[in-house]
């Protein structure tokens, strides 16, 4: 008997995008991830890889920023979300995390945590 393996649902698919900033700088080429329900991605790079510029794709932060996806899809849930409002993203589920220096220093993790929902 074959074990049958059920497709995994993935919850984020970010599929071949470019971000450039200012119009001519290019950031980011041919970035392809997903999420599965259930599990966990990581972003793995050095200083300037683009991971930050990744996940302010993903949460549509990158206009206060003068940058743009100029190329490829990112879905949430299956639907795209590229002209979607952050506020709303982040009803949706979307939130992005900003890095420890951005963090109320004299709250915990889950007090953060809370404070971004």
């Amino acid at each position: 008997m074959l074990d049958t393996v059920e497709p995994t649902e993935n919850l984020l698919e970010v599929n071949n995008i470019e971000v450039i900033y200012n119009h001519v700088i290019l950031v980011l080429k041919g970035v392809s991830l997903s999420v599965p329900k259930g599990g966990i991605t990581a972003l793995l790079g050095g200083n300037g890889a683009g991971k930050t510029t990744t996940l302010k794709a993903i949460s549509n932060l990158l206009h206060s920023e003068r940058g743009e996806v100029t190329k490829g899809s990112i879905t949430y849930r299956g639907k795209p979300i590229a002209d979607s409002n952050p506020a709303a993203l982040v009803k949706q589920g979307v939130i992005q995390v900003m890095e420890g220096r951005h963090c109320f220093e004299h709250l915990t993790i889950e007090e953060n945590l809370m404070t971004g929902a």
